[in-house]
């Protein structure tokens, strides 16, 4: 970064595009790039959105690791968690009573993991932009209790398609996940919401990126 700032390199970008507002906020911050941002969202697939039996059990899928909040997620002693994925906190998540990993999984079979969850969790403890995890889930109906952090606030409707909590605080997010599996009418008042959530498809994303370049 210090080497193109020494050769001027960056007053010739025009645009920058962010695909979020949070980024953004960081980048006009250098005045270099003031004034130059485009707030354009990541695209999501279509998903297949027929319905499921929804079961009882808070599914974290993802990568085990401390920024992305799996202390916090360790220490919710009360709740019982399915998490699919791996990582350099994989022997302290398998060491978890309340945990049950099932391992990495991809394609139909994680899709069968986030539909029929209660609900997903992102603990994430960093400035996360814009995680396709959030935007998974709610597109396939499961509302998500997510960081209030970096980009993910963005993508939840607080109350809607999920809650927010404080970063890092274990009682904030115990409370706002048992909020959610203790209410049934409004678990399902969310998924509905979820289900309802639009999100840019890639289409309308390569339509506002030509028209950025244009």
């Amino acid at each position: 970064g210090c080497f193109w700032h020494s050769k001027k390199v960056y007053r010739w970008i025009d645009t920058v595009i962010c695909p979020t507002a949070f980024m953004a906020s960081k980048i006009n911050q250098d005045p270099v790039f003031r004034g130059k941002t485009k707030v354009l969202y990541n695209f999501i697939d279509k998903v297949d959105k027929t319905p499921v039996q929804k079961e009882d059990y808070v599914l974290f899928f993802g990568r085990f690791s401390a920024e992305k909040g799996m202390e916090t997620l360790i220490a919710a002693k009360d709740i019982d968690f399915v998490c699919a994925g791996s990582g350099p906190m994989e022997d302290a998540v398998n060491h978890s009573a309340h945990i049950r990993n099932v391992g990495f999984k991809t394609g139909k079979e994680l899709e069968e993991l986030i539909k029929k969850a209660a609900c997903s969790v992102y603990p994430s403890i960093w400035y996360e932009n814009c995680p396709f995890s959030v935007m998974e889930s709610i597109s396939y109906g499961t509302p998500v209790v997510g960081a209030a952090i970096g980009g993910i606030p963005e993508l939840i409707d607080d109350g809607k398609t999920g809650f927010l909590f404080a970063p890092g605080n274990v009682k904030d997010f115990s409370d706002k996940v048992k909020a959610l599996l203790g209410n049934k009418q409004l678990a399902l008042e969310m998924h509905k919401n979820c289900l309802n959530k639009k999100f840019m498809t890639v289409d309308q994303y390569c339509e506002k990126l030509l028209e950025i370049y244009s």
